[in-house]
């Protein structure tokens, strides 16, 4: 698999928002502006902020559930005991009954078991992806964008949690959140398909 098949749906919401934020920004700066937008420029950007930083932890769960699902169907060729797995598992302890199933083994996660876990805070998705078997860390790409994706999500919950103007975000700013998160999104979307060959 060269790419999963969130990768192009993210991206493409991604340059439509874009889209958006520039025909806004035109609209802002023409010779008679758009009053509705020019006097709510603020609510706008931080609309834009939140919403992009939404489509990355939108992708970040359904890219995630490729890798259960990857993993679920080698477990089911390789018919692996529940029982003998937990037992291993388990430092050998004695299994309570509640736990036995006789069965061959699973990964019993779903999308909303991600939630809690899902971030788009970079730092936070490298130690989810650990529990996924995938250090982040090694990933030079990964080490490079993961300040300023970070300084983006710190941005959006600033707006969240503490209503921030968002006076300091430019639209240009905006249009290369964008770009940098593609960018992000291409390589953890790559880390992913390597991982699953």
């Amino acid at each position: 698999m060269d790419k999963t098949p969130y990768r192009e749906s993210y991206i493409s919401q991604l340059d439509k928002l874009s889209t958006i934020i520039i025909n806004t920004n035109n609209r802002i700066i023409c010779e008679s502006p758009d009053p509705l937008i020019y006097e709510n420029a603020y609510f706008f950007t931080k609309a834009f902020v939140i919403t992009m930083c939404a489509y990355l932890e939108s992708y970040l769960k359904d890219s995630l559930m490729i890798i259960v699902d990857h993993s679920n169907a080698k477990l089911a060729i390789a018919k692996l005991p529940h029982n003998l797995i937990l037992w291993s598992l388990g430092a050998k302890k004695e299994i309570k009954t509640a736990d036995l199933k006789f069965e061959n083994l699973q990964l019993d996660i779903k999308k909303k078991d991600l939630d809690e876990s899902i971030s788009g805070n970079p730092f936070k998705t490298r130690d989810l992806f650990k529990k996924f078997g995938i250090e982040l860390d090694k990933n030079s790409e990964f080490n490079s964008l993961k300040e300023e994706i970070n300084s983006i999500v710190v941005k959006r919950n600033k707006i969240l949690h503490h209503n921030d103007d968002a006076s300091d975000v430019s639209n240009k700013d905006l249009t290369n959140n964008i770009v940098s998160l593609k960018n992000y999104i291409i390589n953890i979307d790559n880390i992913i398909c390597n991982y699953i060959v």
